[in-house]
């Protein structure tokens, strides 16, 4: 349960950052979109069903900052998560090239989700696989600053009522 409330913490500065320094970081309709990995990189480590929870709930809080039609960021991620699931239990991935790949591929499901339901499917091509893309590329810069982040939140010196001791 902590760990969905730390992916929802990570997607919803995500999306504040994005929606307030989005057009810096965007060319055309392509921009840097670190959801698709961060619901990519929890769904390797968190098993159905209990995992499928933060991924709904990374959804409504998308729709929330999102002109789209209601109901398109949860189907889209939970597709995602109900892919990156299936894979893992049949194949492993584990090297960062596979990543990228496996990122890309799953990319371009949540951006025809998205393009095709909101009526702009014509955006799909070139730009939803250039989308796709970038967000297979930067997979593994996303999952290394999700890794760190979790990592500096769940160690020992974050946890209250724990002292370190320093021996002078």
């Amino acid at each position: 349960m902590k760990k969905g409330l730390i992916a929802i913490s990570f997607g919803y500065i995500l999306l504040v950052i994005e929606t307030a320094l989005g057009p810096l970081f965007q060319f055309g309709q392509i921009r840097m979109d670190g959801l698709v990995p961060l619901t990519a990189w929890y769904g390797f480590q968190h098993p159905l069903p209990g995992g499928i929870l933060a991924v709904l709930g990374l959804g409504i809080l998308s729709e929330q900052l999102s002109a789209m039609p209601a109901g398109l960021y949860t189907l889209a991620y939970a597709g995602e998560y109900l892919m990156i699931r299936y894979i893992s239990n049949h194949i492993m991935c584990t090297s960062a090239w596979q990543q990228v790949i496996l990122v890309s591929f799953l990319s371009i499901e949540v951006v025809s989700v998205l393009s095709i339901g909101s009526g702009a499917a014509e955006f799909l091509w070139p730009w939803g696989f250039a989308q796709a893309l970038l967000n297979g590329v930067l997979a593994p810069f996303w999952f290394f600053v999700f890794d760190k982040a979790s990592s500096f939140i769940f160690s020992e010196g974050l946890r209250p009522g724990i002292k370190e001791h320093s021996e002078v």
